[in-house]
């Protein structure tokens, strides 16, 4: 092995075979379901879609804040290799594209049924 890691794949088992059910936040309910029809069961919470966003918005500005500090770290001489300098600015770039995108799909979204009459 060359040392070299690779994290394990979300969404999957370590089996590969069957799918992982996604997380659902005990204490967030509401009416709406992103991950697909309501399953019957106790303890079975919803997740609205803004928590969705909101999470996506904190997990976001949380990769932005982890590369300011490995940036600032390099600058002020501490022991912060480039690697993980450009690895964290790499992935705070894609999330912030990412969450731009939607953001842009959303504002269309909304002004293609503000146009529609009802």
């Amino acid at each position: 092995m060359s040392g070299f890691d690779l994290p394990p794949i979300r969404g999957l088992d370590q089996s590969f075979q069957q799918p992982v059910k996604p997380f659902v936040s005990p204490e967030v309910q509401g009416p709406a379901r992103v991950d697909g029809p309501a399953e019957a069961g106790p303890g079975r919470a919803e997740t609205p879609f803004s928590g969705v966003l909101a999470d996506s918005l904190n997990e976001v500005r949380g990769l932005q804040l982890d590369a300011k500090d490995k940036v600032r770290g390099m600058v002020m001489g501490e022991d912060v290799e480039l690697h993980d300098v450009m690895i964290a600015s790499s992935k705070s770039e894609v999330a912030f594209n990412l969450l731009l995108e939607v953001r842009n799909k959303m504002v269309d979204a909304w002004e293609k049924l503000s146009r529609s009459s009802v």
